[in-house]
């Protein structure tokens, strides 16, 4: 049989017929070598090179310090929107009585009022259930804030005082028996709560302390027409009785007063220092809380046509006309018999934006 010839054969053996066998370093085995120091970057039990850890420390800091940036920038474009916000605000004579309270730095005399205020009584300011349908009457007829007597004209008190000149003077008559907290609903509600005060015309201090009020002689009260007495502009005490209701309900929340009454009939007037500018200068000097003083106007409206004794759009209408614009420190007190959201557009389209509508 012939022997099969085979693939290989023998005549080259043990001849190089491949390149020298060569060895290289393998970055990651080293570690497996006995007393090596090497380690690769995943070993966790390695110490870290200077230099890695110098560039973990320059990126950390890169990081902070582009966020620290970013805050900043931040900050400034939050505080840009709400300083141009209270400037449009104001410029535009806009009021939000929750922002206002929560600025510190606001001045409030200084700030032009934009407000349309339903007259209430006193005694809803229960904190309750009144007081839940005063929010919802305001609200719903679009108005802002709401007016309550604090002193009326008449002298009485119209809210729960703890003032000894009160107490003495048996002035507190059908009164807010929770200001504090209605005061403190009515601003979480954005209603801007008005304080009414009747300031020299007073039926019930001068019986007290005559000393205080304008008399005729040297004891007897002078009375008008009508059987009014005054408080005196020039007593220091009468002027205290006022002071003292204000910072009263200002601690309480109040910051916008309607003063009333701040002139004398005409046939005294010129024999005193009386009128808002005066009382309100003074006033403003010595309370130390951030308020509001406005002077009242006041107006009626009957809205009546003659012929028919109903009131109608076009007789409401020739009336508003009638009234003039006032500066930013007085505002109209309207007394009428016609619906307060009936009468609110007349006035809003004759220019008239701050005003205190009655309809008791």
């Amino acid at each position: 049989m012939k022997k099969r010839k085979r693939f290989y054969n023998n005549k080259k053996r043990n001849q190089k017929w491949t390149e020298e066998e060569t060895g290289r370093k393998i970055a990651f085995a080293d570690k497996y070598i006995e007393n090596s120091n090497s380690s690769d970057k995943f070993d966790s039990k390695r110490p870290k090179s200077p230099q890695n850890v110098a560039k973990k420390k320059a990126k950390k800091q890169k990081i902070l310090k582009n966020a620290l940036i970013a805050l900043i920038c931040l900050v400034l474009i939050s505080a840009g929107y709400t300083g141009m916000d209270v400037y449009m605000a104001q410029k535009e004579g806009n009021y939000n009585p929750k922002a206002a309270s929560q600025n510190a730095a606001t001045n409030m005399s200084s700030i032009n009022l934009r407000f349309s205020s339903l007259k209430v009584e006193s005694i809803s300011l229960d904190s309750s259930v009144m007081l839940s349908s005063v929010i919802k009457d305001t609200q719903s007829n679009g108005f802002t804030s709401i007016t309550f007597d604090a002193k009326r004209s008449d002298g009485t008190i119209g809210y729960v005082s703890s003032l000894a000149s009160v107490d003495t003077f048996r002035a507190l008559s059908s009164p807010a028996s929770k200001p504090k907290p209605s005061i403190k609903e009515l601003l979480a509600n954005d209603i801007l709560p008005i304080a009414r005060i009747s300031c020299y015309k007073d039926n019930v201090a001068p019986k007290y302390l005559p000393q205080s009020a304008i008399t005729k002689g040297k004891s007897k009260l002078y009375k008008d027409e009508n059987e009014n007495t005054y408080l005196n502009p020039e007593s220091e005490s009468a002027y205290n009785y006022i002071r003292d209701i204000i910072v009263e309900l200002s601690d309480m929340g109040v910051e916008v007063f309607l003063l009333s009454n701040t002139d004398l009939p005409e046939e005294i007037s010129k024999d005193y220092q009386d009128g808002f500018k005066s009382l309100s200068q003074k006033l403003y000097s010595d309370v130390e809380a951030d308020i509001k003083l406005i002077e009242e106007t006041d107006a009626e409206i009957s809205g009546k046509d003659p012929e028919t004794g109903k009131i109608t759009y076009s007789k409401l209408k020739e009336e508003v006309k009638k009234l003039d614009k006032l500066d930013k420190n007085k505002t109209y007190y309207i007394s009428t018999r016609a619906g307060a959201k009936r009468l609110a557009p007349l006035l809003e389209k004759r220019g008239i934006t701050n005003y205190i509508i009655d309809i008791s």
